[in-house]
């Protein structure tokens, strides 16, 4: 299962930098995404007919941006293409590309999407 294009959409929607798994660039704010669990999600005659994939969409912004909206676009898309279980957001210390640290505001989507193996 591969919902890739359909998570790196969120760079058109939220015009921030969308990647898997890390990010290096130099971007204040951006999204990284990374799959936390896939398996078959309804059998038929023995054999899978659809898997099932749980997301991790994170967005990451500085402590004193107003989020809400890049949190609301981010949320209103990820319940188009799947079923949004949770939203979290914390404020962490991170080392940055420049060996800095910074504080970062950390908010998580965890998204449930679905599709046939047909």
């Amino acid at each position: 299962m591969n919902v890739n294009a359909r998570i790196k959409k969120l760079e058109e929607i939220t015009g921030l930098p969308v990647r898997q798994d890390t990010y290096s660039g130099d971007a204040q704010s951006y999204i990284v995404f990374a799959y936390n669990d896939e398996r078959p999600a309804l059998y038929g005659d023995d054999v899978p007919l659809y898997d099932n994939a749980v997301i991790q969409v994170n967005l990451y912004t500085p402590p004193n941006l107003d989020y809400m909206e890049y949190k609301h676009l981010i949320r209103d898309y990820l319940e188009t293409i799947g079923e949004v279980d949770s939203i979290g957001t914390w404020i962490d210390t991170y080392v940055s590309n420049k060996n800095l640290e910074e504080m970062k505001r950390h908010t998580t989507f965890t998204v449930n999407i679905t599709e046939s193996r047909r």
